[in-house]
């Protein structure tokens, strides 16, 4: 029975995604105007491991794509692309400790890229 908790943590960690690029919408000094800049970006997943981990990730890509929109706007794909990516660590103290490994470090490894402006939601006919 202990296990489980170990189980569903390591579950929980396959479903990550990443946000590369993100601009935030911005409204306008006064109401009428609405919205200046709708906003958009950018996010990456891996496309490694079981399909139901890689839709999970997806799931997540998306979650983060709205998240970004808010509530008042809504995602839209522009471009969707897979490319090979190197998986590193950016923060300095992981590539001091990492550095004398040399090229060990990076893992090159496929990514599903997502570019998404928001767009006011449709409203329902």
């Amino acid at each position: 029975m202990r296990w489980i908790p170990l189980l569903l943590l390591s579950l929980l960690s396959a479903c990550v995604a990443e946000t590369v690029e993100r601009r935030r919408p911005r409204k306008g000094p006064i109401k009428e105007v609405g919205f200046v800049d709708m906003g958009g970006g950018s996010v990456r997943y891996s496309v490694e491991g079981w399909g139901w981990f890689v839709a999970g990730r997806r799931r997540h890509a998306l979650r983060l794509m709205r998240k970004n929109c808010g509530g008042l706007l809504a995602p839209q794909i522009l471009d969707e692309y897979l490319r090979q990516d190197a998986d590193i660590a950016y923060a300095g103290e992981d590539i001091a400790t990492n550095l004398y490994k040399g090229m060990d470090h990076f893992k090159i490894a496929p990514f599903q890229h997502l570019t998404y402006e928001c767009r006011p939601k449709e409203t329902p006919k």
